[in-house]
């Protein structure tokens, strides 16, 4: 390997455990003071990065993250490393026996796959949780040399006290990084642990040549693959014809090989697929491997350029071969530039968000690449931006898709509900508790990703217990003494701006770090007016295809006229306005015309009158007037329920308390 460590990086010796001890009771005490302490620089920046993250100091154990169905799974899934693993497994076994330690293997997001050495130690390992299955990022077992070597890309030896959580302080540990030959990305992370009287700074070139080790079989299976996909694509890329552009891919869309004008052909297709960058290329949707990597989504691919190379009936790689002028496709009819062409497909799982603008563009993009992580997702939006369609689609790419999405709207509930909704409760746990009991959402998830809406509005309380949900992986029904094991994919959104809650006291610091870890902010649909016309034609086509009514088209002053409005309720009530009118209209053309009341040019929805005439006397804005009156229509019809209100108007209950307060609105009951 070619990573390598300053002398300062690994001794471990430089200052004492007892100084150390005092520097980490400092460190919490000020609330994450890193400077001057007597510790390591690469332990100070891991306990920062720990208490961002919202690692809980106390944990006594790392959480399982695979049950045995879920880890028999995840080592199909690492069956290369694996393979290339198991004569090193083989050494340790033999090599760690009596000597108090032992060697686990984890995958690339840090779940131990294997664990072997020295019997006793193996079964004290247990008490810490270092077992098949468990979890050794940082993020969720804090500054240890798996999770650190994971965060800074080195070698890594984390002894007694450097430990960030209580638990492992007993312990030394000490890592090397796997990484893929093709393109060095992280396949996975070898560790040598003991209790901390085993400790050897010589365990550092250890874990490195069996990391070496591992690497150089990788590199030889991979050969050897990759030979075999030669031989059964029967692709001659030297004696190839000028204007055949070939690519010979294996199933982890790796690139293995190309016809030599292959760069030029994409280039004039407007495909910016770079074959120098070793980027890898889905081809899943053909039947390629999942790639959990930073990768290209292959959208640009048409399945008619694609042809399986198989062995024995099986899929071992791709061939592709591009369309030239002097060959025809099915994409001659296409626009030179396919690289913008959004290709819908039932494997898109984004194909559903409408919009071309710059700004949706960058957010598609980003929650795309958020999918393919285990991490948090933060969405941040006004209500009605479609928050909720964008975590369905994250659900949908990501690796959790083949489980359950689970929504609960935070804000709809008070907190002895929400609390029982979250986490369940058996029977007899309080007064009106189902029988039988009840599975909470975060139960239900399991396997499958969790959709909290509105997580601004989660009450304090509850706060601190979601927060050890999230970072031990167990929960307790109310009113049950026996943990829950669960995994699941986060997603969480809210239309509170939560850095000013958090400031105020109203939402946990620790919690929104690890909420945070990936935001995307939504635009509202008043600063993408170029995506209006866009949304209006989709909605207008899904009403035709399910419905029996008579065809319609938009007319230009219709667009120039929805273009004009601010659409305070923003995509949802955008489309609450095409259906009216779709419904309520005979025409075959829809005008402004056929606009509802209040959506006439001029008009504001109090009342449908004309906005000249309804300038407030408290200098409210025209769209505050319209908010306000709709406030006050919601209250009123729901007799004073401000639960049912807020539902109704698609909005948390809290927000609508401040609304209510901004407007000196007061509740009728």
């Amino acid at each position: 390997m070619s990573h390598s460590l300053k002398e300062s990086d690994v001794n471990t010796h430089s200052y004492s455990q007892k100084d150390i001890d005092q520097a980490w009771d400092n460190f919490l005490c000020s609330g994450g003071v890193s400077k001057d302490l007597p510790v390591r620089g690469m332990i100070a920046d891991s306990w920062e990065r720990c208490l961002s993250q919202g690692v809980n100091p106390e944990q006594t154990a790392a959480p399982l993250l695979a049950t045995e169905g879920n880890l028999h799974i995840l080592r199909q899934k690492n069956t290369d490393l694996m393979k290339c693993a198991r004569p090193v497994l083989a050494q340790a076994r033999v090599f760690l026996r009596d000597l108090e330690t032992i060697l686990i293997l984890t995958d690339y997001n840090g779940v131990n796959l294997d664990v072997v050495g020295d019997p006793k130690c193996v079964d004290n390992a247990v008490g810490i949780g270092m077992v098949p299955g468990s979890g050794w990022k940082e993020t969720v077992s804090g500054s240890n040399a798996v999770g650190t070597a994971m965060a800074t890309g080195m070698p890594t030896q984390v002894h007694g006290e450097e430990h960030f959580i209580q638990g492992f302080k007993p312990w030394t540990c000490t890592a090397g990084i796997i990484s893929d030959p093709y393109d060095n990305q992280l396949l996975g992370v070898i560790d040598v642990s003991g209790l901390s009287n085993t400790f050897d700074k010589f365990h550092v070139p250890l874990v490195v040549s069996w990391a070496n080790q591992i690497q150089l079989s990788l590199a030889k299976n991979t050969s050897e693959q990759w030979n075999l996909i030669r031989e059964n694509s029967q692709c001659d890329f030297k004696n190839s014809h000028r204007n055949a552009g070939k690519m010979l891919f294996d199933t982890q869309g790796r690139l293995i090989d190309h016809s030599q004008n292959a760069c030029s052909i994409l280039s004039s297709l407007g495909v910016e697929y770079d074959l120098s960058m070793k980027s890898r290329l889905s081809l899943e949707r053909f039947g390629g491997d999942e790639i959990v990597y930073p990768h290209d989504a292959g959208l640009w691919l048409s399945s008619d350029w694609i042809e399986p190379v198989k062995e024995k009936n099986e899929v071992v790689g791709f061939k592709i071969e591009l369309p030239t002028n002097k060959r025809s496709t099915q994409r001659t009819s296409a626009p030179a530039n396919i690289a913008a062409i959004k290709v819908k497909s039932q494997d898109d799982a984004f194909e559903k968000i409408s919009g071309q603008s710059a700004s949706v563009t960058a957010s598609i993009e980003k929650a795309r690449k958020a999918a393919t992580t285990p991490l948090p997702v933060l969405i941040l939006g006004d209500t009605g931006v479609g928050k909720e369609m964008f975590a369905r689609a994250i659900h949908e790419a990501s690796n959790f898709s083949n489980g359950p999405f689970i929504d609960l709207n935070c804000g709809a509930f008070t907190k002895d509900i929400l609390s029982s909704e979250l986490f369940g409760h058996v029977e007899g746990a309080f007064t009106g508790a189902k029988r039988g009991g009840m599975m909470g959402k975060i139960e239900a998830a399991n396997g499958g990703t969790l959709f909290l809406d509105e997580i601004g509005e989660m009450p304090l309380e509850i706060q601190p217990v979601f927060l050890r949900v999230l970072q031990e992986r167990k929960i307790h029904r109310v009113g049950a003494i026996a943990p829950i094991p669960v995994n699941f994919r986060l997603i969480a959104a809210t239309n509170s701006y939560l850095r000013r809650e958090v400031s105020e006291g109203r939402f946990r610091k620790d919690l929104f770090f690890r909420l945070s870890t990936v935001a995307i902010a939504l635009d509202p649909l008043s600063r993408r007016k170029e995506d209006i016309e866009e949304i209006a034609h989709i909605v207008l086509k899904e009403i035709q295809d399910s419905q029996e009514i008579i065809p319609k088209r938009i007319s230009a002053s219709l667009v120039t006229a929805l273009k004009n409005r601010e659409w305070p309720g923003n995509i949802r009530e955008l489309v609450n306005v095409i259906e009216c009118m779709c419904y309520m209209s005979s025409n075959e053309t829809l005008t402004t015309e056929d606009l509802p009341a209040g959506y006439q040019p001029g008009e504001s929805l109090v009342s449908g009158v004309p906005t000249e005439q309804n300038q407030s006397s408290q200098s409210l804005s025209n769209l505050d007037i319209a908010e306000q009156q709709a406030i006050e229509n919601a209250i009123i019809e729901f007799g004073g329920n401000i639960t049912q209100a807020a539902k109704n108007l698609g909005i948390a209950k809290g927000t609508l308390y401040r609304k209510m307060k901004k407007y000196n609105l007061e509740n009728p009951r």
